[in-house]
């Protein structure tokens, strides 16, 4: 669930295994063995090769286009977009890494930001790069709900200057000291005017060649790509297949059909470990996705403070990783970001303590309560954590009853997900300022556990104002610390996705999106 994503539902929508590790680009690797967790392996070390065809496939769905401001909806989709657009910058190690934008400075206030264009870059039909083209873009990714557009909601259009080609100033209707990360959120830049969205040229490493919806779209490389010394492309060209059943994807794969393959489920993947032909992908532990039972603060039984402790200390966050994650996770302790530049490592750990739970509630004369717990299959881990839970709970002194909610109508319904007790969440991994302003405080989008008490929204606004690092840091902390003691959100395991390849691949990237990589610097080994 979540980032900045295209539809409400894939918004909130977003396990692993494996068999021997090894870093690749932001990615860990593994192939061949049989123990049931990955052993550390050499890198490639080397020299990429040029040339030849990568066939890689990805999930696809009723939504897939070519648009631009359509582009983050369905992975396909957005795996091909990273190859045809640059955006503004990537994402690496919780960091911005700047792309078309060669710096991006705020003022002293963080109430404008200057974002400085890279000099040299042309886009496919040849036309230059300048800061005009950055302005139309964000203007149109803005006007259009979904995507990235909730990212630039307090960006003051009217007020946007470019005193000359490389230069856009860009003021804010109020501060924010964290809007470079979401200028890093894929903000792919596209030429000022273009008029039909869906066939913008992009100023990516390739072009698109062939494209057809729910089937197939051939990538060629681009001779003139304007960063090809410092990296790919090295292939000729990239074939991308939709292809929604994973099971098919990860079997194409096994079959010769396929050289990479994406969100390969944790159970399958699991399963190739003794398979020296496939190499089961890992993402960086700053990007695993984050399992919690979110508990909603203005609805019964949830409005006790003492019934939210006591579900905290219900969970068995060890058992969790065991059965739910197969023993590739980790435990989270009732907070976002772990492994994050800003996570606050100084949070305490919350140790299972069924009979602290059973006081909390015989104080709150909750004890022998019943709670109807909101889940589903609609992604690994919801439905399994929930069932744990049941016995779980029991140990602790209060009886949960499952909702098993179809897949296709667990996001459908905003009203359902902002007015249920309890219910099982998946988050997926987003920068953790932009994270806690998305899901919590009176400004959330998606306030799952609540309305945000005032102590609440103070915290995020001076988390918003902060525009040193130092401040920054401590501000995100102050959050997590309030959310540790009095949030709903009861963050028990983290879990990474998993995606697959053959051996002779390397290169590819997370770059802040694991379920949608980028093939930028892939190449096939000879």
């Amino acid at each position: 669930m979540n980032r900045p994503e295209p539809s409400r539902r894939t918004l909130l929508a977003r396990a692993a295994g494996g068999s021997a590790v090894l870093a690749l680009g932001g990615l860990a690797s593994a192939c061949g063995g049989g123990s049931d967790r990955p052993a550390a392996a050499a890198s490639y070390t080397g020299k990429p090769r040029r040339g030849g065809r990568l066939r890689a496939a990805f999930a696809g769905g009723s939504a897939e286009s070519t648009s631009v401001v359509q582009a983050t909806a369905t992975v396909v989709d957005y795996v091909r977009a990273r190859l045809v657009w640059d955006a503004l910058g990537d994402l690496d190690g919780g960091r911005p890494v700047w792309r078309v934008a060669e710096s991006v400075e705020h003022n002293a206030d963080a109430s404008a930001w200057t974002v400085r264009v890279r000099d040299g870059i042309r886009f496919s039909d040849g036309t230059p790069l300048t800061g005009k083209d950055v302005l139309f873009s964000l203007r149109t990714i803005a006007a259009h709900p979904g995507g990235q557009a909730a990212l630039l909601t307090h960006a003051d259009f009217d007020g946007a200057r470019t005193p000359d080609s490389r230069t856009l100033t860009l003021p804010l209707k109020r501060p924010d000291g964290f809007f470079d990360l979401a200028l890093a959120q894929s903000m792919f830049v596209i030429p000022e005017g273009t008029k039909d969205l869906g066939a913008a040229p992009g100023s990516g490493p390739y072009r698109l060649a062939r494209w057809a919806a729910g089937k197939s779209s051939l990538l060629k490389a681009r001779s003139d790509y304007w960063d090809a010394d410092h990296g790919g492309p090295y292939l000729d060209e990239i074939e991308i297949f939709s292809v929604s059943d994973a099971a098919a994807r990860l079997g194409g794969l096994k079959a010769g059909q396929f050289d990479y393959v994406g969100s390969v489920p944790l159970t399958s993947a699991r399963a190739e470990r003794g398979n020296d032909g496939v190499r089961v992908l890992l993402p960086p532990k700053d990007l695993w996705s984050e399992l919690s039972f979110a508990m909603n603060l203005d609805l019964r039984p949830f409005t006790s403070p003492e019934m939210v402790e006591a579900v905290k200390y219900a969970v068995d966050r060890e058992a969790m990783v065991r059965l739910v994650t197969l023993g590739y996770g980790e435990v989270a302790d009732d907070a976002r970001g772990l492994h994050q530049p800003w996570y606050a490592t100084d949070l305490p750990r919350r140790h299972h303590d069924p009979e602290r739970a059973k006081s909390l509630l015989r104080k709150a004369g909750l004890l022998g309560a019943a709670v109807t717990l909101r889940t589903s299959d609609f992604a690994y881990g919801l439905v399994e954590s929930a069932s744990a839970f049941v016995q779980q709970a029991r140990q602790a002194g209060f009886t949960v009853r499952l909702d098993k909610v179809p897949a296709a109508d667990y996001y459908s319904d905003m009203g359902k997900l902002l007015h249920t007790p309890v219910q099982t969440s998946a988050y997926s991994p987003m920068p953790l300022p932009l994270d806690l302003t998305n899901y919590y405080g009176s400004q959330a989008s998606y306030p799952f556990t609540g309305k945000a008490p005032k102590a609440l929204d103070g915290l995020l606004a001076a988390m918003q104002r902060a525009t040193t690092d130092e401040a920054r840091k401590r501000t995100v902390a102050d959050v997590q610390h309030y959310l540790f003691d009095h949030g709903g959100d009861a963050v028990f395991a983290r879990l990474p996705s998993a995606a697959a390849s053959i051996p002779r691949v390397q290169g590819v990237k997370a770059l802040g999106w694991a379920e949608y990589p980028s093939l930028r610097d892939a190449f096939l080994t000879a």
